[in-house]
């Protein structure tokens, strides 16, 4: 897709500046075009009023246009990096998929509901002490307070994390991995065996380094997708982007009016003054290669390099789609024991069946390779 043939302006208001974020995102393959377009919604009504950050969620604002100008206009890294977003890789999407996915479901049978129910009655007389991270329980030993990783299902985090370890193995050289990759399954791994007094750790030191734990390995996990977006990104990694509604829509002809003509006749005329009161690397800087995906402005002087047309080809798309689907795990859960498992994306083999003459030279070779004697029939 060519590039924006329109500079930014220099200070738009809050409402353009949706608008022109929008109008980027229409410009976007429409698989994950959705998900971007309800993020950049959801947080524009959320601090529409009363921002007290206001100054700080512009600027923002301003880098995630200038990275969807970018990405629209060829630009790998960028447009990589809006479908690991747009597919919960990373960004928002994923908080939120964690969220869901962290949660607890439930007691398996009657003896775990009544240990689930006799907890949550010791949490609400707990509750009802002083708020403190440790109380004194009848005996006059101190209870440590809940942490917030016991509150998550950790057998099915579990599951995951060794799932991934081993998808992580097995795409070691074809897909690119965000942070340091699943090394150990213990929770207890940072857990000294005795304290610097020679005593045994305390349930709060044991705690402390289990939560830390959980933290470290927490932000690894790549959530699942429904069984529905897993099969379309993999239709995707085949080459679905070219087909039907998947396609990229082209870039809309800007609208001309004679005041805009003027006005971007006079920002392309080469300003010398500029180059004769300013340093060059000041004057430039808008208009290099890099940024001229970005903001839109074409250097017109004498001594200017213009930029090639960038169009992402579609193999491009569909090996982005094909590392984003190895990242991407579906979960499904068996209904007599009610444990997970987890399917990872994986390469498609490409090869083509072999046809009738080619398989004939196989028959009658037995495993080994020798080729099989028939016996004379009696």
């Amino acid at each position: 897709m060519p590039a924006p043939a329109y500079p930014l302006p220099t200070s738009p208001s809050p409402v353009q500046l949706y608008r022109h974020l929008l109008r980027e995102c229409s410009y976007l393959p429409p698989a994950f075009r959705a998900e971007i377009a309800s993020t950049i919604q959801d947080r524009f009504h959320r601090h529409r009023k009363y921002d007290t950050r206001a100054k700080a969620h512009l600027a923002r604002a301003h880098t995630a246009l200038r990275t969807l100008r970018a990405a629209n206009s060829g630009e790998k890294a960028a447009m990589e990096s809006l479908i690991s977003k747009g597919f919960g890789r990373s960004g928002s999407r994923r908080r939120e998929l964690m969220a869901q996915f962290v949660i607890p479901q439930g007691p398996k049978d009657s003896s775990a509901l009544k240990e689930a129910l006799d907890l949550a009655g010791r949490s609400n007389e707990a509750s009802k002490g002083p708020s403190s991270a440790t109380h004194a329980t009848a005996d006059g030993a101190a209870k440590v307070k809940k942490a917030f990783f016991e509150k998550w299902d950790q057998e099915k985090l579990m599951r995951i994390l060794h799932s991934q370890r081993q998808q992580q193995r097995d795409t070691k050289g074809t897909a690119s991995w965000p942070g340091t990759p699943v090394k150990t399954l213990d929770p207890d791994q940072f857990i000294p065996k005795e304290t610097i007094w020679g005593k045994p750790p305390g349930e709060s030191l044991k705690q402390t380094k289990r939560a830390n734990w959980w933290r470290r390995n927490a932000e690894k996990i790549m959530p699942p997708l429904g069984k529905g977006e897993w099969e379309m990104l993999k239709q995707l990694s085949n080459g679905g982007q070219e087909r039907g509604e998947w396609k990229i829509p082209e870039r809309r002809p800007l609208a001309n009016s004679l005041a805009a003509t003027e006005e971007r006749a006079a920002q392309t005329q080469w300003n010398w003054k500029d180059y004769a009161t300013k340093p060059a690397a000041i004057v430039e800087k808008p208009k290099a290669l890099k940024q001229q995906r970005r903001t839109g402005q074409k250097d017109s002087g004498p001594y200017s390099v213009k930029d090639r047309d960038r169009n992402l080809s579609t193999r491009w798309f569909q090996r982005a789609y094909t590392r984003a689907w190895q990242l991407t795990p579906t979960m499904a859960q068996d209904p007599n024991t009610l444990k997970y498992s987890f399917t990872w994306g994986s390469i498609q083999s490409r090869l083509p069946p072999a046809a009738k003459h080619q398989r004939e030279i196989f028959e009658g070779v037995d495993e080994n390779g020798r080729k099989q004697h028939k016996t004379p029939s009696s």
